[in-house]
């Protein structure tokens, strides 16, 4: 599972990009994960969970804002969301979008990304 090493991933940036005195008391952490990544939410959660006992991030949970797909064609200027088949053999492959306006490919302008948009922390006057 790649899961796992996303979570890694996670752990790294977050420890690298925040001061730890935040982290010690970080109670979620907020991702958007667009819907072209092929990752199991439930699967890095767990993963997740394992790999930060004994961490700063002991105790965080991830929680998941998912971004549509949005795609835009070089040829006529479209811009939006395109329907793709979402079967199982699609995560075992990419799948091909094209254009529903005038079938030619698109880029994607919004739906692979994976990115950490906040962070749920205590208050630090807490009393706890």
């Amino acid at each position: 599972m790649h899961e796992y090493s996303i979570a890694r991933e996670l752990i790294d940036t977050l420890t690298d990009q925040v001061d730890e005195d935040r982290l010690t008391r970080t109670k979620k952490i907020h991702l958007e994960l667009g819907e072209l990544r092929v990752i199991s939410k439930e699967a890095l959660s767990q993963a997740f969970k394992i790999v930060t006992e004994d961490t700063i991030l002991n105790g965080a949970e991830l929680e998941f804002e998912e971004a549509s797909l949005v795609a835009r064609c070089q040829e006529c200027g479209f811009e939006g969301e395109v329907n793709y088949d979402d079967d199982l053999s699609l995560h075992f492959s990419v799948p091909v979008l094209s254009c529903p306006d005038c079938g030619s490919s698109v880029d994607i302008v919004r739906g692979n990304e994976l990115s950490v948009k906040s962070l749920t922390v205590e208050d630090s006057d807490s009393d706890d």
